[in-house]
């Protein structure tokens, strides 16, 4: 597998730490300098609200500092990447949040509130299209957050979780081959939860619907497409080897 040479890191580094935020630094110190986890905590708590969830332009396309599901999410990727635990204060907040927001009649999250039209945010971020532009929230961000719910359970009823981990499986199964690029990534982020049931199930059908949607030459990663190493993050990934050729592209 291609690797970075030692002067192209070095250049990375330097943007990194040059550019960067706090956050982004300490998540590279952590991920290439031994640099702990709790250093990476401290730098994600200035975008925590009261309410437990994040906001304040952690997803630098929303740039109010109100609370959305959305970019709670990006709060718990990073969560996840330094495998923070249930018991932390940053996390049983988020989950809170979560739970508090849950829209029990139609079984989703909205993906933004209103407030996100009062700051500057990317034109796919309108709060009066949302429920169209993102399916009615069926998969994005509810897959995701499905699997935030079972990797941090703690406190999570476990009757909520079971009813949302089987409408999140059944609208899987009730999808076509073809899967929308972010609903692909919020199922990848779904099937990367250890304790989820089923999970080889999820991965089966991204091998089947978002596979064949990646970009398969340099061109097409010009465009805003779904790239290989965004299905692949890892090459412990189960979908490694069936993009092999596509991952070895995008490196």
């Amino acid at each position: 597998m291609k690797k970075l040479t030692q002067s192209a890191f070095q250049k990375a580094k330097n943007f990194i730490m040059d550019q960067g935020r706090a956050l982004d630094q300490r998540r590279f110190e952590f991920h290439f300098e031994d640099g702990p986890a709790d250093a990476v905590l401290a730098a994600l708590i200035p975008y925590q609200n009261d309410d437990g969830g994040f906001g304040h332009s952690l997803e630098p396309d929303i740039r109010t500092p109100f609370s959305s599901a959305i970019v709670t999410t990006v709060g718990f990727q990073i969560l996840r990447e330094i495998r923070a635990p249930a018991s932390h204060i940053l996390v049983r907040k988020g989950i809170q949040y979560f739970i508090t927001t849950y829209d029990e009649s139609q079984q989703v999250w909205h993906i933004i509130p209103p407030e996100v039209d009062d700051a500057p945010h990317a034109p796919w971020w309108n709060y009066e299209n949302s429920p169209e532009t993102f399916g009615q929230f069926l998969v994005n961000p509810r897959a995701e957050i499905v699997g935030y719910l079972h990797e941090f359970s703690d406190g999570v009823p476990m009757k909520l979780l079971k009813t949302l981990t089987t409408a999140v499986l059944e609208h899987l199964d009730s999808l076509s081959d073809e899967m929308e690029m972010h609903d692909s990534l919020c199922f990848v982020r779904l099937a990367e939860t250890e304790a989820l049931p089923n999970r080889d199930k999820v991965w089966a059908k991204l091998a089947r619907a978002a596979a064949p949607g990646v970009a398969r030459n340099a061109e097409e990663l010009t465009d805003y497409v779904l790239k290989p190493l965004w299905l692949v993050p890892s090459p412990e990934s189960p979908l490694a080897a069936g993009l092999k050729n596509e991952v070895e592209m995008n490196l």
